[in-house]
């Protein structure tokens, strides 16, 4: 999966005056600061060279975690979306994908960083149906509700003693859908298990990926996540100073509704084993953990689920 070719071109007009060195040098930091640095809800980003250099590292990946989360999710529910709202909206990664995705009428970004937001308004500049607000979340309440909420990547970013409140907010902002998106870590799938266990003590609904209503039954040093391929240009490559045209991107998601969705099924947790003659697959089937195993025999199945990857619905 590739950035869509429209905000690629933008990109690069945002950067065709800045050195490509530079950039790259500015990445390397941002990458240092994030493995390194503890989150304590500080501002990691707040630069124009380290916004332009995040939108060329950070962005596609981001783009195609959220695409695909809103992807997974619309075939298990897939009711009429009119509104979203973006929390934590960063460079627009979200917008477009929901714009990928769904034929919105408005969408309204909430994003702390002016320079985040300021670059992800040219981006979306010929979106007239976007509106944006500068907001810390967790010094003030969210009073805007929309059909789909979206939060990406954002949870991970706060301190532990705000986490409840503001997932709690969070859960009160949306009508139909919303999604909560995470790094495929096992310290990222932890918000993830804190959103669903606040979602169903609140009576709310899973769509996915999870298949039943219930907590989740992996053990606490275990974790879900789906992965994604990300395609890589020339300008990615280099920043990056990397040699593979692609990367993989992993994350964990929850997406949640008011309505009362059957999400049975098996959802594969890890890369299937695959040998000559049979597949064996870890799923969470209808909420249970389990290894199941395909052979050849089955041929049907047996070429469907080769082709899958974790993260992926049987």
């Amino acid at each position: 999966m590739k950035i869509p070719f429209e905000l690629e071109e933008k990109i690069a007009r945002e950067i065709q005056n800045v050195k490509l060195s530079d950039l790259k040098e500015v990445a390397q930091t941002l990458s240092n600061r994030y493995m390194n640095e503890k989150r304590k809800g500080q501002s990691l980003i707040n630069k124009k060279l380290e916004v332009l250099a995040y939108s060329i590292i950070r962005m596609p990946a981001t783009f195609c975690a959220i695409d695909k989360a809103i992807e997974e999710t619309l075939k298990k529910y897939n009711p009429t979306i009119e509104t979203a709202l973006d929390i934590g909206s960063g460079t627009g990664a979200g917008e477009w994908a929901i714009l990928n995705n769904i034929d919105i009428s408005k969408i309204t970004c909430i994003e702390r960083e002016d320079e985040m937001s300021s670059l992800a308004q040219k981006l979306l500049e010929e979106h007239k149906n976007i509106n944006w607000k500068n907001q810390d979340i967790v010094k003030n309440k969210i009073n805007e509700k929309a059909d789909l909420v979206i939060v990406s990547y954002m949870i991970n970013e706060l301190q532990d003693e705000v986490k409840e409140d503001v997932i709690k907010n969070i859960l009160e902002s949306f009508n139909k859908i919303v999604i909560f998106i995470e790094p495929g870590t096992p310290d990222g799938f932890s918000n993830i298990r804190k959103i669903q266990k606040l979602a169903i003590n609140n009576n709310l609904n899973i769509l996915a990926p999870c298949t039943s209503q219930n907590e989740c039954k992996l053990p606490k040093d275990d974790w879900c996540h789906s992965i994604v391929r990300v395609e890589r240009n020339k300008i990615h490559k280099f920043v990056k100073d990397a040699d593979v045209p692609y990367e993989d991107e992993k994350f964990s998601y929850i997406a949640i509704s008011k309505e009362k969705i059957d999400n049975s099924g098996g959802r594969i947790l890890r890369h299937p084993n695959i040998s000559s003659g049979f597949i064996k697959v870890k799923l969470c089937n209808n909420g249970i953990i389990e290894e199941k195993t395909f052979t050849k025999k089955d041929k049907d199945n047996f070429k469907k689920i080769k082709k899958l990857k974790c993260g992926d619905l049987i």
